[in-house]
């Protein structure tokens, strides 16, 4: 079980810093958004990222998010370039990842790694089905129902982005370990996306 004990202060802290970037980029650096896109944001990332991390501690490695200083500042700059010129959020979401550490005798274990890769856009996908699912059934508040849409719908996103077969994206690394899964992935995270 998660429990916050299990996090070292920085790591809390760096979690933190890179939630609120990417609100203010979700929200296109506009307050009134804010309270629509926050579960959203909190689902897609956090929940991604701590996916990662507790499979990575599941199979015996070390691992904790560490922000990316220098990305969070291209992400804020490409922002405000964007919502000048286009009048919305230029998106660059790299602003920081899981660092993972394992034993000598672990480092070629490519199942392991597959799993640990594969876990924050499964995360993803599980997360916005459930929010669709919630959307379609469910009469609520309009202000509850454009934040399951949007949660829905970035959780399929940042799904889909990460399983692009590109490093360093998990994408990549996914298929290098099973194809299959890969494929099903990724189809199921394309197709997901367009039932929102």
């Amino acid at each position: 079980m998660l429990v916050l004990r299990d996090f070292r202060k920085q790591e809390l802290e760096d979690l933190a810093v890179s939630y609120i970037v990417l609100l203010i980029l979700f929200s296109n650096f506009e307050l009134k958004n804010m309270p629509y896109v926050a579960l959203a944001v909190f689902t897609a990332f956090v929940f991604h990222e701590l996916a990662h991390r507790q499979v990575a501690k599941k199979y015996g490695y070390i691992a904790f998010y560490k922000r990316w200083d220098t990305g969070i500042v291209i992400a804020l700059l490409l922002g405000i370039v964007g919502k000048v010129i286009f009048g919305h959020a230029i998106f660059f979401a790299a602003l920081g990842a899981v660092y993972i550490y394992a034993p000598y005798q672990y480092w070629e274990d490519k199942e392991a790694e597959g799993w640990i890769s594969l876990s924050g856009p499964l995360t993803n996908i599980i997360v916005g089905i459930v929010a669709l699912i919630l959307l379609k059934t469910l009469s609520l508040p309009l202000h509850a129902m454009i934040s399951l849409f949007y949660t829905a719908i970035v959780n399929f996103w940042i799904a889909f982005f990460n399983l692009l077969p590109f490093p360093p994206l998990d994408g990549y690394k996914v298929l290098k370990w099973n194809a299959g899964y890969w494929a099903v992935a990724i189809g199921v995270a394309y197709i997901l996306r367009s039932l929102v």
